[in-house]
């Protein structure tokens, strides 16, 4: 699981700075009894919420949807959040 963890922290934090241009971000990890949630917010633009398969770059968000065990998107004004959860083994 950590090796999962890290790698999907990786995806969501390089989205937000390469897709978003986001200048920063802010990340929040929060480990519980069951699952770990961790969220990377950014104040740079959407870089898009749908996993894209027929490309040779931007695996991010599919690696996300495959590895995770829940995730998704929350777009508020000014800002954009991208969680996912890990169940703890």
């Amino acid at each position: 699981m950590l090796d999962s963890l890290r790698l999907l922290v990786t995806e969501l934090v390089t989205n937000a700075v390469r897709h978003a241009g986001a200048p920063a971000v802010e990340l929040a990890i929060v480990v519980g009894a069951r699952r770990v949630h961790v969220e990377v917010a950014n104040a740079g633009g959407a870089f898009g919420a749908r996993p894209r398969e027929d490309r040779d770059s931007g695996w991010g968000l599919v690696l996300i949807d495959r590895l995770s065990d829940d995730w998704g998107v929350a777009d508020e004004p000014g800002q954009q959040r991208v969680w996912f959860e890990l169940e703890r083994v």
